[in-house]
């Protein structure tokens, strides 16, 4: 067909959050942990048994009302995350918030909002749709879409962002299906013109790209991306702009590729960066996106790690360097017998401004913990051991240990920190999205140089009812704050 060119996510156990004594493991990873604690549910039956069964009160909602119902990739039981967890916020302001939230924090404080995502809790189609676009962000983009693939999709919001996590998955076909059936659910002509291609309707794909294009219906990029799509052979005739990073969409990302001329997604949002980490890709590039990922949580760590160990490095500087380094430090790791104090070294001081240090520490977590960490020459040893595994050394030794390593960190403010552990602290507040993420605002703060924020932050952790995350998280602020 010739077509003229018009125009231009291993097995841990895990304790509820709020008893948890584990690593601080990727959310994604959260897919394959057996059972934390079961969510009670009210029986349908209720009553004095003397006067016999009664129904328990029968809730009544308008015909239009948004419904609400349970999604979720992580089940109840492993999650720890209340059922109403999503629901106390107008849909509005939860993504208000959430847009707003920064992508990385402290590990302890990503891995549980990533939990909150993707556990099954209750909420309406607009709450779905949140928790979706959260997810894709920060570059969680399969579970995104799986996610999102639990709803039936009625509405043009919900199916612009299954559009979207499909094409940035690959998973297109279900997409596509559902368009060509219900035409109504978007208004990109463009994707309407791509999904009749896909499913081989080729005459109507051309007319549709003929009569629209002379509407002006595409931007003269997506005309010529769309002409080559119907008709490979015009690819060697191409010639494209350079690419706008914030207006660049899913399917312009994809079009570009099925081209030849595949936009690099360093410089891009971090929604496209998984896309880099297919085995079509070469290993610097893999390399580079599985960073992006692993540094917000949104990759497990051992897959991270496995990213790093794939190859050998072939020249030296940037990317290689950190390459090296945690190579070597694997391989010292693996011998207990060998002082690793070197290797340590060598990779501390390379990667701590990375963003990589807590991740890597978590994937090599069962090594790390094998070596004596107790004197005062192993200093970066301890403090990636208490990265590794949460809450694995007792909290008050330790924050004083962390003290004299970094006591440039709160030098003003640790006793005041302290203090807010020795009292006892009821659960005041519920464990729900609006305090959640009023902590982790707060968290930010604090990395930006608010100390009192970061400790009102673990006051309302400590409401929650969640001081072992909140002793976590004072752990490795001691050892985080100042490689930001």
């Amino acid at each position: 067909m010739k077509i003229a060119h018009v125009c231009f996510i291993g097995l841990i156990m895990a304790q509820p959050v709020w008893a948890q004594t584990d690593a601080p493991i990727s959310a994604i990873d959260w897919l394959s942990q057996p059972g934390l604690t079961p969510l009670s549910e009210e029986p349908l039956v209720v009553g004095d048994p003397a006067r016999g069964a009664e129904l328990a009160e029968i809730d009544v909602i308008e015909l239009d009302a948004p419904v609400e119902r349970t999604y979720g990739l992580i089940p109840s039981k492993i999650s720890g995350i209340p059922e109403n967890f999503w629901t106390d916020l107008d849909p509005r302001m939860l993504r208000q918030i959430l847009n707003t939230a920064p992508l990385s924090g402290l590990p302890a404080a990503d891995d549980l909002l990533l939990r909150a995502l993707l556990a099954e809790t209750l909420g309406d189609e607009g709450v779905l749709n949140t928790r979706v676009q959260a997810l894709i962000e920060r570059g969680a983009v399969q579970a995104a879409y799986s996610l999102l693939g639990q709803s039936q999709i009625m509405s043009q919001e919900s199916f612009t962002l299954f559009a979207e996590t499909a094409l940035l998955t690959g998973n297109v076909e279900r997409m596509c299906r559902q368009l060509n059936l219900s035409r109504h659910l978007t208004e990109d002509e463009a994707l309407k013109v791509y999904c009749q291609a896909r499913a081989g309707s080729w005459n109507t794909a051309e007319v549709n790209y003929f009569a629209l294009d002379t509407l002006g219906a595409f931007t003269p990029t997506l005309s010529a991306l769309l002409a080559v799509d119907l008709d490979p052979e015009l690819a060697d005739s191409l010639g494209l702009p350079n690419v706008d990073p914030n207006q660049l969409t899913a399917l312009e990302f994809q079009l570009r590729a099925g081209a030849g001329q595949p936009v690099p997604t360093q410089g891009l949002p971090l929604k496209f960066a998984p896309s880099d980490l297919s085995a079509s890709s070469g290993w610097k590039t893999q390399v580079e996106a599985a960073e992006r990922l692993g540094a917000v949580g949104s990759l497990p760590a051992a897959q991270l790690l496995e990213r790093y160990k794939s190859g050998q490095p072939s020249a030296s500087g940037g990317i290689w360097d950190r390459v090296t380094a945690v190579q070597n430090l694997d391989l010292t790791l693996a011998d207990p017998i060998i002082d690793p104090s070197d290797a340590l070294l060598a990779f501390w001081t390379i990667m701590r401004g990375q963003g990589l240090v807590a991740p890597l520490a978590h994937a090599w977590s069962p090594m790390l913990m094998k070596f004596d960490a107790s004197r005062d020459g192993d200093d970066i040893l301890f403090q990636m051991q208490v990265l590794s595994r949460s809450n694995a050394f007792d909290f008050e030794p330790t924050m004083t240990r962390l003290q004299r390593i970094n006591p440039h960190i709160l030098p003003e403010n640790f006793d005041r920190l302290m203090a807010e552990f020795t009292q006892e602290m009821p659960a005041t507040l519920p464990f729900r999205s609006a305090n959640m993420l009023r902590a982790i605002g707060l968290i930010a703060d604090g990395l930006e140089g608010n100390e009192l924020a970061f400790i009102e932050a673990l006051a309302l952790f400590r409401a929650m009812g969640l001081t072992p995350i909140a002793q976590q998280l004072a752990m490795e602020f001691m050892i985080l704050a100042d490689m930001r």
